[in-house]
């Protein structure tokens, strides 16, 4: 079930990656996009994109680079700041990362998800996400991966 809606997700994911790029910035002028530190580097967003769908209470945040063909997609439940851990349980958070054909890695992959997303702003008359995460993905064969210092700043989102 959780694998499915993954997929249903990232599928989405997609369609408003192709459909939407809305660069705005709020009042203190911090440009919106996504960032995350993994095997030594800093892996940047070219273009950040997000959806809120009421049915269900989903958020979905994409964060893509057109220069490396990457895209982490972080999905939670609930339109509120707040402090969300990742777990094995059904309404945990989950980050996957799509690097094309050299893999992906997720938390639903994981033997053990840790970690936590936290929303630090979901501002609903601006429409703009922003907050933090870290987490520990893992590839289908179960080669791991660690993710830190990550953050997301004034993502434009939709309402569906």
């Amino acid at each position: 079930m959780k694998k499915l809606r993954f997929i249903a997700l990232l599928m989405l994911a997609i369609t408003l990656f192709s459909a939407c790029n809305k660069d705005d910035n709020d009042d203190n002028n911090e440009v919106s996009g996504m960032s995350v530190d993994y095997d030594g580097r800093t892996w940047k967003s070219t273009v950040a994109t997000a959806s809120y769908m009421e049915t269900g209470d989903l958020t979905m945040i994409t964060g893509a680079n057109s220069n490396t063909g990457q895209q982490i997609v972080i999905t939670f439940t609930g339109s509120l700041p707040a402090t969300l851990p990742i777990s094995s349980s059904e309404d945990s958070p989950s980050i996957s990362l799509s690097m094309g054909l050299s893999g992906s890695f997720s938390t639903i992959t994981t033997d053990n998800p840790t970690g936590e997303v936290v929303i630090t702003k979901f501002d609903k008359e601006k429409k703009l996400i922003s907050g933090t995460f870290r987490c520990k993905v893992a590839e289908f064969d179960g080669t791991e991966m660690e993710f830190t210092n990550g953050k997301f700043t004034n993502i434009a989102y939709i309402s569906q």
